[in-house]
């Protein structure tokens, strides 16, 4: 009966931000850096809202997972606010600043990124900052892939699958979430053309990317399940891309805020189908993911990080390759 009430609460939920979306006239219009070509709905992140609201009310969290919420859903607000008004984003990063300090405030800090066999990495008086230069780097690395129809739902849901597997977790944050993001993902690509199609927005991709980094801190540093060299492996995808992006815009001297068509999907679509694109992208992310499976039962800690740096170098050179065919 859970899984039916989040079922039907979420599917409700996406169709009302439809509704308003239609009503209020707030489209996601096509142009030369949009690969859509018809205008579409663009709010259904703002369903989050509602959406947390209820599940703190029927599951009664721990004041952890409730205080992130709570947070979590101004960060939505902050990113409805862009999808609305389309503000520049320094003021967004600005705007970002307050759910952020406040989460490390009242909810926790990275003190420590791990012991190893031989030394411990402790944070120490930079555990503030680095905390949120993450987080902020985190958030915004999810807004980074949200580009093509499905990419970011299936990327979460696939994060969530392997949080629920390391953790055991059994509060139903990560199922209820899941769920969310199944009917999204439908909605997402117009399944069969039975769900009217609707786009996240900066409300979703923020505000996913925001809860995500939340729940490394939370099951790395306050209730501690994971290693963080084990945990770094389920945004591995992302962080590869958000960096790789970055890097190949100051090759090009363009501006890092400005967003272009050379995101790996959109490179995979200029030579692939749609749907040989999100399949490489998602496999490249389950494939990562794994890792932190066998990390956790070897308990290999060190290795993971070297492991870790190591793909990310031969990444950054094949998008290097793939973007500017070097």
């Amino acid at each position: 009966m859970q899984y039916i009430l989040i079922l039907i609460v979420s599917s409700f939920l996406l169709l009302l931000t439809k509704l308003i979306s239609s009503k209020l006239n707030l489209f996601d219009v096509p142009d030369n850096i949009k690969i859509h070509k018809e205008s579409v709905p663009n709010i259904a992140g703002l369903a989050f809202i509602p959406f947390s609201l209820f599940i703190i009310f029927y599951f009664q969290f721990n004041e952890i997972i409730t205080k992130t919420l709570y947070f979590f859903t101004v960060v939505v607000l902050i990113g409805l606010f862009d999808d609305i008004k389309n503000i520049k984003p320094i003021f967004k990063l600005v705007a970002l600043f307050l759910p952020i300090y406040l989460f490390t405030f009242y909810v926790g800090e990275v003190k420590t990124l791990g012991s190893y066999e031989f030394f411990n990495l402790n944070l120490g008086s930079f555990s503030l900052i680095f905390t949120i230069l993450c987080i902020f780097l985190l958030t915004n690395a999810f807004n980074y892939i949200d580009g093509i129809d499905g990419l970011l739902a299936l990327n979460v849901l696939v994060t969530l699958i392997f949080f629920q597997f390391l953790t055991f977790d059994d509060t139903f944050i990560f199922l209820s979430f899941s769920i969310f993001l199944s009917i999204y993902f439908f909605i997402n690509i117009n399944f069969l053309g039975i769900f009217p199609k609707q786009f996240i927005g900066d409300a979703g991709s923020l505000g996913l990317g925001f809860l995500i980094s939340s729940f490394l801190i939370i099951y790395t540093q306050i209730q501690v399940f994971l290693h963080p060299s084990v945990i770094i492996w389920l945004v591995a995808f992302v962080v590869y891309e958000f960096l790789s992006i970055n890097i190949i815009r100051i090759k090009l001297k363009k501006n890092i805020f400005k967003r272009d068509l050379n995101f790996i999907f959109n490179k995979l679509q200029n030579k692939y189908s749609y749907k040989v694109s999100i399949l490489i992208c998602t496999t490249i992310h389950i494939l990562l993911c794994s890792i932190s499976i066998l990390i956790y039962f070897s308990k290999f800690y060190l290795f993971s990080l070297i492991l870790f740096i190591v793909l990310f170098i031969i990444y950054l050179v094949l998008r290097l390759r793939q973007s500017l065919k070097i």
